[in-house]
């Protein structure tokens, strides 16, 4: 370690982490925020951009999801791989500064196949933020502190989204009032590619910031020699653990990229009113509620975790999903805009609680040397069959839907009153599982005095 440099890899005393992990909280949560801002400002403009590439639902489904997710998955374990293995900071702040470009490059693109690349570029960079960000907070935190700390970072897909609803409205509101025949170079600029142009050049600034935080270069030669085939183990021999809560994670995030992609058009669709409007009066909503759910999940955990945090974060998921599904399936349904917002907000606080709390338990229960490896799977899986289903199943139902009185928000409510249950399922068995190793554990800790739970074992420093 470099003289000066802060160890990641401290012990967190019973003081709790320092203000030096507080403020590298918040520059990563800054981060997120703008990976959502920049990939969700789309969102808000998909009328202008249908019109002007001539494209369709579905195709807006495929620059949103498919295309998004399998290059987010492609990229997100050769980054994280590399984030275990060298300083995590420098791998981030390329990744921010590579989607940022990217962000920028939507609003010079004119045709279909230019959008796509410039989205498959976004997806590129921001596969390596998470997995080391998450791995990074584990590190600094102690077990009650991480729970607040990761529901903080978690914040981001709300708080972005709301930024991109209300702040990608009134860009585009500005961007409509500019008088181009003073400024020569944006003649040929339509107002939706000055909005891309304006957000992504924003991002530049965290990622600049991220040089400062000093961490460790390198690991020792056991752990370098640690990879893929001691995760798969790990997954395997607690496959209903591992794999049951990834999958559970990815069809809840087939609901919520749904949401955060077609809800202000269905909205607008259903109610007649105009991206200007709709970015006023949900953007607000999308960022209050989202943040409530976020950070009151993380300290109703952080308060009761007790010695069994995971347990603690699956049941608090079960709750949240039980009210879930009916909110979900009502919201659209209702004729009044005002009882909509205010349902589909209910419906953001409820999901936001479940998602905030995703890669909790894989902080606490995975080693460090696999940790950013470990969550970067989660997050592939999730990005492969949650982030790129949600939004072209959405467009492909709705365009299906001929005939059909407001199909986009009918095709959003039947994937939330489908996926809830199965979810629901999913982790009750998660739940039970649980239930029974850490019962196996403490039989071993019995019968051998040197072993520990996997809970105490594992937990993060």
């Amino acid at each position: 370690m470099e003289a000066g440099s802060i160890d990641l890899t401290q012990q967190v005393g019973a003081s709790g982490a320092s203000w030096r992990s507080w403020l590298v909280a918040i520059l990563l949560a800054v981060c997120y925020t703008v990976a959502y801002v920049d990939r969700q400002v789309i969102s808000l403009l998909i009328r202008p951009i249908e019109a002007s590439l001539h494209i369709s639902d579905t195709q807006v489904g495929l620059l949103q999801g498919v295309s998004f997710s399998l290059f987010y998955v492609a990229a997100a374990l050769p980054l994280a791989w590399l984030a275990d293995r060298t300083r995590r900071s420098r791998v981030m702040s390329g990744c921010v500064a590579f989607w940022t470009a990217m962000t920028m490059a939507c609003g010079l693109t004119s045709v279909f196949w230019q959008m796509m690349l410039a989205r498959i570029g976004i997806a590129i960079g921001e596969a390596g933020l998470t997995p080391a960000a998450l791995a990074t907070l584990s590190d600094r935190f102690n077990r009650r502190q991480l729970a607040v700390a990761t529901s903080f970072y978690m914040l981001a897909p709300y708080v972005g989204g709301g930024l991109a609803l209300a702040g990608g409205g009134a860009a585009y509101a500005w961007a409509k009032g500019l008088n181009r025949s003073a400024m020569p170079l944006l003649v040929h600029v339509e107002d939706w590619q000055i909005v891309f142009l304006v957000v992504g050049a924003a991002g530049l600034v965290p990622a600049i910031l991220l040089l400062l935080i000093r961490d460790r270069k390198a690991k020792s030669a056991a752990v370098v020699g640690a990879g893929l085939g001691e995760i798969f183990a790990l997954f395997h021999r607690d496959w209903k653990i591992f794999m049951l809560f990834q999958f559970a994670m990815a069809i809840v995030m087939i609901i919520l990229a749904g949401y955060v992609t077609w809800l202000p058009s269905a909205i607008m669709r259903s109610k007649g009113i105009d991206e200007t409007r709709i970015g006023a009066l949900f953007g607000p909503i999308y960022l209050i509620c989202g943040a409530a759910g976020t950070l009151s999940a993380g300290a109703i955990v952080m308060l009761f975790a007790g010695n069994d945090p995971v347990r603690t974060v699956l049941r608090y998921m079960l709750v949240m999903l039980a009210l879930l599904w009916p909110t979900a399936v009502i919201g659209l349904s209702t004729s009044s805009l005002t009882a909509e917002l205010w349902l589909m907000g209910a419906a953001l606080f409820l999901i936001s609680s479940v998602t905030s709390l995703s890669s909790l338990p894989f902080q606490y229960i995975t080693p460090r040397h696999l940790r950013a490896q470990a969550i970067a799977l989660m997050a592939m899986v999730a990005a492969l069959f949650g982030t790129g289903l949600g939004p072209i199943v959405a467009g492909v139902v709705s365009d299906c839907l001929v005939g059909v009185r407001h199909p986009l928000s009918v095709a959003l409510a039947g994937i939330g009153a489908i996926c809830t249950p199965i979810v629901i399922l999913m982790l009750l068995v998660v739940v039970r599982e649980h239930a029974r190793r850490r019962l196996d554990l403490v039989a071993t800790a019995e019968a051998v005095p040197a072993a520990v739970t996997i809970v105490e074992a594992q937990a993060p420093r």
